[in-house]
């Protein structure tokens, strides 16, 4: 009905008909309890700690192209095999090229390059052609490359990410956490050439050295940094050179650290912040920041064995005496002693894990921890072991000539 233009409802009012106004939700109760809502906040605190905690472990993952190989590579790592020991009767497996790394074991025979998980289910096999071939780990990546030859290969666990072939023979390579390698290779007119290489295959950095030969390149964590070594001779006297470059830098950079009577032919960084160059007399640790030098030196002992980890240094020593004494070492990256064992038998392989470490000694691995110091357990082997690669603190993968093997501390 419409008055002077104006228009009303002409509906009747129905105060019965009216939507009630809503009540107060009562808490949530479960049992005879209401759950209070400071316990949901701090239920989801703890939710966001964890999820910062998981994200920082894994903060050089989360580039949008290694979070999706991060992803894809726990995701192929489901599943279950058919156990150890596993069969690699037919190919050959050099110690070198047998690591562990994210509890599954990584090994380049003459014919191939494998991953596998704790229960031997296959999660990488892809073929190569290479006479001479070194494995090296990084991330979520691996490299491998044909020693005296010319072709490289960069790995991830779903794919082939890049096949190489470069202009001169291979001396060394390295891998970056982040995915960035480098190769040493020789160069006309000079003793050698590092090129280094972002993750998506671009060369990045060129460095030529004309004073010594290069041995061996390591790359830090963020691959911002090399360590080279390398090795002349002059007066009849053996020197070695430690390096470590700036990959920002175009300007010549000499050489570290000098030794006579060393012969240093490989290198690694400990973290971002020490490297340790292994010779045939001494150790060398570098502290990168500060350029603080430490040596350990064998004295009448032989190298046998080594390895590095982020925070600590294996060493694996027999006695020139042709006695069975043997000794086991471990350095932190500072090069202070912080364990040292006296074993029988060859060691043969060094490995560590965290603050654990194991050496392979004759038919048995025994394994040690470095916080609290002392030993933690021994167990067998096998009498064709080669080399150990520890899974976790109390177990260890076991190279033996035709199978690998899962073994645990007792």
């Amino acid at each position: 009905m419409a008055e002077n233009g104006r228009r009303f409802d002409t509906a009747e009012f129905d105060p019965a008909g009216q939507v009630p106004r809503r009540q107060r939700k009562e808490p949530r109760v479960f049992g005879e309890h209401a759950v209070p809502r400071w316990v949901y906040r701090i239920v989801l605190i703890l939710i966001l700690c964890v999820a910062g905690t998981l994200g920082w472990m894994n903060r050089d993952n989360l580039t949008p192209a290694n979070a999706l190989e991060w992803i894809q590579a726990r995701v192929v790592g489901m599943g279950v095999g058919d156990g150890y020991p596993h069969s690699i009767a037919g190919t050959s497996v050099l110690p070198k090229n047998f690591v562990s790394a994210d509890k599954n074991v990584y090994f380049a025979s003459d014919t191939s390059l494998t991953v596998m998980n704790s229960t031997a289910k296959e999660l990488v096999s892809r073929q190569h052609s290479f006479s001479d071939p070194v494995l090296r780990l990084g991330g979520n990546r691996m490299l491998l490359y044909n020693l005296g030859g010319r072709g490289c290969q960069l790995e991830s666990m779903n794919r082939t990410v890049k096949k190489i072939s470069v202009d001169q023979n291979i001396i060394a390579g390295a891998l970056a956490r982040q995915g960035e390698y480098a190769l040493l290779t020789e160069a006309d007119g000079y003793c050698g050439e590092l090129t280094v290489y972002t993750a998506d295959g671009r060369e990045q950095f060129h460095y030529w050295f004309s004073d010594y030969y290069p041995t061996a390149v390591a790359l830090d964590p963020d691959g911002t940094r090399a360590a080279v070594t390398g090795v002349n001779v002059a007066n009849g006297v053996m020197k070695s050179a430690v390096y470590l470059l700036d990959l920002s830098s175009a300007k010549a950079q000499p050489p570290l650290a000098v030794y006579d009577g060393n012969m240093i032919f490989d290198v690694s960084w400990n973290g971002d912040s020490a490297v340790t160059a292994f010779g045939d007399q001494a150790a060398v640790i570098v502290n990168a920041d500060s350029k603080a030098k430490t040596e350990y030196g064998y004295g009448a002992m032989q190298l046998t064995a080594y390895c590095s980890c982020e925070s600590m240094t294996a060493l694996g020593f027999s006695s020139y005496s042709g006695s069975s004494d043997s000794a086991f070492v471990v350095l932190d990256r500072s090069g202070k002693k912080i364990l040292s064992q006296q074993l029988q038998g060859a060691i043969r392989s060094v490995s560590m894990y965290g603050s654990a470490a194991a050496a392979l000694c004759g038919s048995k691995v025994s394994f040690y921890t470095t916080s609290p110091v002392g030993a933690a357990g021994t167990c067998d082997a096998g009498n064709d072991a080669k080399a150990v690669a520890m899974k976790d603190e109390t177990s260890a993968y076991v190279l033996g000539v035709s199978e690998i093997r899962l073994v645990s501390v007792r």
